[in-house]
Formats: C-alpha cells, sequence, structure tokens
C-alpha cells in the first residue's frame, strides 16, 4: 500500500464500484459467506486442504457470520484476565531498571524529520532503554477511565495482549512497562552462538475478556502488527538496525525460550533482530494441550495452523518507517506520541465523546502517507499489497464529504454520501445507549481496511488470515500517528456488522471489511497524570 496522495482540485464523482445486492434480491452477497468460502467456477480449492476450509470457517464465525453463530461479546469488567498479571517464568526480585530521559530526548526531537533513515553504530544499554520506552512505555492515567488508556491504542479494552522480551547475552529478560524495568526470566537457556539484542513479542489471548470468544485470535494479532510498528518506529529513531524474522525459525523454540506455553493462552510469538543479532534458541516441540475453554482451544488451533512457515524471508530494502513526505504540523515525537488516544468520555459511560470539528487538508494526506508505509518483511509487504483502503471523511478542507478509496497512488473514487458516518454510526458494535457514547457520525474519518480472502489464500495460504491482522496493525498504528499530530483520537473497531458495513461503503462484493479505525475530535477533557520518563 506504498502511495502518494494528490489532492483533488476540483473532485468530481467517479464511477461506483459495482455495488452489492440490495436487499430483498436473490442473489447473495459474498460477504455473507465464510471468508473466502466461495471458490472461482471451474477452479479447484486452493491448496486443497482441509484445514483452509476450517480456516474460512473460523473467520466466517468471528467475523460476518458471528450474528448467526453466537452473541456478541457483553462486555463484564468484574471477570477476570491474565492481562497485567506477569508470566510465571518472570522473577519480579531480578532484574534492572530502565534509564530515564526518554521523553526528554523525544522533545528535541521533530515529528516526522527526526527519523534516521541510516542505522548507527550498535545500540548501548541505555540507547536500547530509550528504544524500548519510546516503543511501549506508559505515557499517563487517566484518573476516570476505567479501561485505562496509558499505553494507548490500538488495544482492546486497553488490555495490551502483547507482552515484550529481550534475548540478549545468552539472557532472557521481560519488559514490565509498569515497574519501568527489565525483569530476568528463569530457566530459558540460549543454545550456543548467539550474539546481539533480539526483541520478542507475544501476544496472550487470555488477556483478552473471555467473552470475546473466537475474536481474541486476530485482535491478538492485529495487535502484533501494531506493536512491529511501534518497535520498527522507535529503532528508527535512535538509529538502531531492526529486522523483522518472518516466518520465524522454529517457533516452538522461541516460545520455550521465553517461557511461554501455547496452553497457557500464548500466541506463537514474533522477533526482531537489532543491530544484526543471531538469536539461538533449541529446537522446541510442537504441541498444544487442551485448555478447558472451547472457544480459546479453537483459537490457539487456528493459531498453530495460521502461523508462517517456512524458511526467513531475506531483509527487506526498507525499514517500513519513513521518512514520510508529509508537514507534520510543527511538533516534535514527544507531542505526537503523548497525543495518541482512542477517545474518553466521561466517569461511568463507555465507548467514545466526539464532537464534529474541521480539519486541514493536510491530515489526510499525513494520515495515508503514515498508513501506507510498508511493512519490513517482503512476505508482509506482499500480503498488504492485497489490502484496501476505504475512506469515510466529512469537514476536511479541499476534500468533499463522503466516500474515498485509496488506489494506484492517490485518493480516488469519490462517491457523494451524505450521512455515511451516521450510517456507519447506527452500523457500529457498541452504539449509543444509556451506558454507552458512540461518535462515529461526529467523527472526520472513519478509515476501514478490506481485502478479497480468495486470492489472498491461495497465494499465501492460511497463513495470510494472520499476516493480513499484521499488515492491517502495523498500517493502524501510522493512522494513529497522523490523528495524534492533528489533535485527534484514533479509536480501533473490530465491533461492526461486515455485511452491512459492505453494503454502505458500496464495496466491491468480494471485498470483506477487516477492520476500522475510526479518527475524530474529542469532546471530553480532563487533567491527567503524567507517566513519562
Amino acid at each position: 500500500m506504498s502511495l502518494t496522495l494528490e489532492r483533488h482540485a476540483s473532485p468530481g464523482t467517479a464511477e461506483p464500484r459495482r455495488a452489492a445486492a440490495p436487499h430483498g434480491t436473490d442473489e447473495p452477497r459474498r460477504t455473507a459467506e465464510p471468508h473466502g468460502a466461495a471458490e472461482p467456477h471451474g477452479t479447484a480449492e486452493p491448496h486443497g486442504t482441509a484445514e483452509l476450509r476450517e480456516l474460512r470457517r473460523f473467520a466466517f464465525e468471528q467475523g460476518a457470520g458471528k450474528a448467526f453463530v453466537a452473541p456478541g461479546p457483553q462486555i463484564d469488567p468484574s471477570i477476570g484476565t491474565t492481562s497485567g498479571q506477569l508470566p510465571a517464568a518472570v522473577r519480579p526480585d531480578a532484574g534492572r531498571p530502565l534509564a530515564l530521559g526518554t521523553s526528554r530526548l523525544l522533545r528535541r526531537t521533530p515529528f516526522p524529520a527526526g527519523l534516521r533513515p541510516e542505522a548507527g553504530p550498535a545500540a548501548g544499554a541505555e540507547t536500547l532503554d530509550h528504544l524500548l520506552v519510546t516503543a511501549f512505555g506508559l505515557q499517563r492515567r487517566e484518573p476516570s477511565n476505567s479501561f485505562n488508556d496509558h499505553r494507548v491504542v490500538p488495544s482492546v479494552r486497553s488490555k495490551f495482549p502483547v507482552r515484550g522480551y529481550l534475548l540478549q547475552d545468552g539472557a532472557t529478560r521481560y519488559l514490565d512497562v509498569q515497574r519501568h524495568a527489565l525483569l530476568d526470566v528463569e530457566g530459558t537457556p540460549a543454545a550456543g552462538g548467539e550474539h546481539g539484542t533480539t526483541v520478542v513479542l507475544a501476544g496472550r489471548h487470555t488477556d483478552l475478556p473471555p467473552q470475546y470468544a473466537l475474536l481474541r485470535g486476530p485482535l491478538v494479532d492485529l495487535e502484533i502488527g501494531h506493536n512491529l510498528r511501534s518497535l520498527y518506529l522507535a529503532a528508527q529513531l535512535f538509529g538502531v538496525r531492526a529486522e523483522l524474522e518472518l516466518p520465524t525459525r522454529d517457533p516452538e523454540g522461541l516460545a520455550e525460550r521465553i517461557g511461554v506455553r501455547p496452553e497457557e493462552g500464548w500466541a506463537y510469538p514474533v522477533a526482531v533482530r537489532l543491530d544484526g543479532a543471531t538469536p539461538r534458541w533449541r529446537p522446541g516441540t510442537d504441541r498444544t494441550a487442551p485448555t478447558g475453554d472451547q472457544a480459546l482451544d479453537r483459537v490457539l488451533r487456528i493459531d498453530r495452523l495460521t502461523r508462517p512457515s517456512g524458511a526467513p524471508a531475506p531483509a527487506a530494502d526498507v525499514t517500513g518507517t519513513g521518512p514520510y513526505p508529509i508537514e507534520g504540523n510543527g511538533l516534535s515525537w514527544a507531542e505526537v506520541l503523548w497525543n495518541r488516544t482512542a477517545g474518553r468520555t466521561p466517569e461511568g459511560i463507555g465507548g467514545f465523546s466526539g464532537v464534529r470539528a474541521p480539519q486541514p487538508y493536510a491530515a489526510v494526506a499525513d494520515s495515508v502517507a503514515l498508513a501506507c508505509a510498508p511493512p519490513p518483511s517482503p512476505l508482509l509487504a506482499a500480503v498488504a499489497r492485497h489490502i484496501e483502503l476505504t475512506l469515510c471523511v466529512q469537514d476536511v478542507e479541499g476534500l468533499p464529504d463522503g466516500i474515498h478509496r485509496v488506489a494506484d497512488n492517490r485518493l480516488t473514487g469519490h462517491l457523494a454520501r451524505p450521512g455515511v458516518h451516521a450510517a456507519l454510526d447506527s452500523q457500529f458494535g457498541y452504539p449509543l445507549s444509556g451506558g454507552n457514547d458512540c461518535s462515529v457520525r461526529h467523527a472526520t474519518f472513519v478509515w476501514t481496511f478490506t481485502a478479497d480472502l480468495r486470492p489472498l489464500l491461495a497465494e499465501f495460504g492460511p497463513s495470510a488470515w494472520k499476516l493480513l491482522q499484521y499488515a492491517c496493525g502495523w498500517s493502524a498504528h501510522g493512522l494513529v500517528l497522523g490523528a495524534a499530530a492533528y489533535g485527534m483520537y484514533a479509536r480501533p473497531a473490530r465491533a461492526f456488522d461486515e455485511v452491512r458495513i459492505a453494503r454502505t461503503l458500496e464495496l466491491d462484493r468480494d471485498q470483506t471489511a477487516v477492520f476500522q479505525v475510526v479518527c475524530g475530535t474529542g469532546r471530553f477533557r480532563e487533567p491527567m497524570l503524567d507517566l513519562r520518563s
């Protein structure tokens, strides 16, 4: 999705895309079938595997078919999760604190020009600390926010189900952002020949509420993609070379190296080598024991089925993080990272509150440039090229309200659709009610990620599903930065009706909505506790 955005001097209305069949017609919508279930006439099933059929069924049940097979998630804050709990092998009494002063360094770094396109010398311990704090550290505490936004977006209910580990000099350490420290991990010896530093991202499905059921799988993968982008961004800010190992060599061995087991709800981890590191771990055992939770067992089964396999791809020619051809609004990186938010509400009210407010054209231009930076591996970049981005916009200077497509290196295909934001508001998973605010109707941008899953699965096999979530999370992080640079919230959303929004957005019939990011101006503010170091 690498692209440049052209200003529309006098945009006209493009030929509408082939619309979905209206209600009441005999022709069924393909988006109402299992994702990618329908096969082209006269062709064999891609890869011809039972695993692909299982994956399409899974995607259907947590996507377009969720209303038919299970009730929607009922959020109950009283139900416990593993969120915030230290993994079993981590020693809370052994480790070292992270260096202070990260925020001071970022205040002196202009956005976006402070990114370093070339890697400098190998990072010392203090530089590495600043890198980790920039990528994953706490920003603030919001006193009235019951789902605290301290590490901001796009985290589901601020549960932050992705944990960071550090492999260095044969040792394994756990990044504890609450303690602002790296804690030792027991019983995880490295194989011989290891050198350098590797960051490992491990998602844990049980950090999310059990009511999320099958949706815990793609939500964790989306957040892996977001965290990958955050890590690469921090690496470039501090001039450190980063290389994503995808597919990961022996993911079972890597999981054992950091002391986690799939049967405890962990997803297979992802490794990012820093400064040309050569990590080594012992061969692992491919196993997943039943957990007693049928939905979780299926999520773990799909996680195992969809993990990328084969030889790691060579390092990409681009880092995927810039420098960006954007205006940036004159802020520092410290200000942009602080401004990130998923939206807020008064105490006792869920959701997010907002008001309509004008934005300059640069806000959309910068957001598109940030969203479409290519991911840092040839495999992930190839998957990202299958993603289409649709923008619903209102109140932007020099841009007509309505629906726009991102294609062919420009914002194009404008459809004048008055009231499209209100329609999307009514289709949001958590609508306006006595205990919940929903401001999609007031949003400036509603970004929707879509893909035709049939060719995607045909080209990449079952791993396409996981890689698609990674790529969407990566791109969403760019939208978060673009919104923050112009004082807007960025609300990630997987809570929508795929069939209804496909009709509202007039998507091609083969396109399935995968993810959304809602951006706008917040209405509710209060003093916050600054946690930056």
